[in-house]
Protein backbone atom coordinates (compact mmCIF):
# COMPACT_ATOMS: atom_id res chain seq x y z
CA UNK A 1 0.00 0.00 0.00
CA UNK A 2 1.02 3.33 -1.15
CA UNK A 3 1.55 6.28 2.08
CA UNK A 4 -1.66 7.76 0.39
CA UNK A 5 -3.75 5.08 1.07
CA UNK A 6 -2.96 4.33 4.38
CA UNK A 7 -3.53 8.18 5.46
CA UNK A 8 -6.77 8.05 4.11
CA UNK A 9 -7.35 4.40 5.72
CA UNK A 10 -6.02 6.03 9.08
CA UNK A 11 -8.71 8.93 8.89
CA UNK A 12 -11.43 6.71 8.25
CA UNK A 13 -10.56 4.93 10.99
CA UNK A 14 -10.28 8.16 13.06
CA UNK A 15 -13.73 9.19 11.87
CA UNK A 16 -15.19 5.64 13.24
CA UNK A 17 -13.74 6.09 16.42
CA UNK A 18 -15.02 9.46 16.48
CA UNK A 19 -18.36 8.42 16.32
CA UNK A 20 -17.70 5.17 18.15
CA UNK A 21 -16.73 8.00 20.98
CA UNK A 22 -20.10 9.80 20.61
CA UNK A 23 -22.12 6.90 20.67
CA UNK A 24 -20.83 5.93 24.18
CA UNK A 25 -20.66 9.07 25.69
CA UNK A 26 -23.81 10.48 24.71
CA UNK A 27 -25.78 9.08 27.61
CA UNK A 28 -22.73 9.44 30.01
CA UNK A 29 -22.20 13.11 29.37
CA UNK A 30 -23.71 16.31 31.43
CA UNK A 31 -26.45 17.54 28.96
CA UNK A 32 -24.77 21.02 29.42
CA UNK A 33 -20.94 19.61 28.25
CA UNK A 34 -23.25 17.92 25.22
CA UNK A 35 -21.88 20.63 22.64
CA UNK A 36 -18.47 21.04 24.12
CA UNK A 37 -17.78 17.56 23.49
CA UNK A 38 -19.27 17.95 19.84
CA UNK A 39 -17.09 20.81 19.27
CA UNK A 40 -13.54 18.74 20.52
CA UNK A 41 -14.73 15.26 18.35
CA UNK A 42 -15.36 17.72 15.72
CA UNK A 43 -11.52 19.63 16.06
CA UNK A 44 -10.18 16.04 16.34
CA UNK A 45 -11.87 14.98 13.02
CA UNK A 46 -10.38 18.20 11.46
CA UNK A 47 -6.62 17.87 12.09
CA UNK A 48 -6.49 14.38 10.84
CA UNK A 49 -8.86 15.80 7.78
CA UNK A 50 -5.54 18.26 7.41
CA UNK A 51 -3.16 15.85 8.05
CA UNK A 52 -3.96 13.37 5.64
CA UNK A 53 -4.94 16.81 2.68
CA UNK A 54 -1.43 18.04 3.95
CA UNK A 55 1.47 17.63 0.77
CA UNK A 56 4.71 16.05 2.00
CA UNK A 57 7.91 18.33 0.80
CA UNK A 58 9.39 16.76 -2.17
CA UNK A 59 6.13 14.97 -3.60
Amino acid sequence: MNRNTIKWLNFTLTVIALFAIYVFLDGIVDPSMHGLMIVGLVLIGMVSLVLVLKRENGE
